[in-house]
């Protein structure tokens, strides 16, 4: 019993370990840079800061999929938001990532 609770202990640390814990805090931090460094702020709200001109990231966490936060966010077609939303492709995976996440979290 004692060899399997320490099996269990072990390989718990192990999982812990390999875990990005900073990860999150770092992709919240990038998502909040780009959110003033793209003009984000400029439209939308975000905890009551920013333009009021079109919805804020709270709204849309409640509306949007995943999926339809990222088409948002590299829409080179402009087929959303009567084009009025820029196309956001220059940025690295690293970086829509980051705002998807922020925008609508995973479950």
């Amino acid at each position: 019993m004692f060899r399997t609770l320490s099996r269990i202990s072990g390989m718990a640390l192990v999982i812990i370990a390999t875990l990005p814990i900073g990860s999150l805090a770092e992709d919240d931090s990038l998502a909040r840079k780009l959110f003033n460094s793209q003009g984000c702020k400029a439209c939308h709200t975000l905890e009551g800061d920013g333009g009021k001109d079109d919805g804020s990231f709270e709204e849309m966490r409640e509306r949007l999929s995943r999926a339809e936060v990222r088409q948002r966010l590299v829409n080179p077609a402009g087929t959303h938001g009567s084009g009025s939303i820029p196309d956001f492709s220059h940025l690295s995976d690293t970086e829509i990532e980051a705002l998807v996440s922020f925008i609508q979290p995973a479950p």
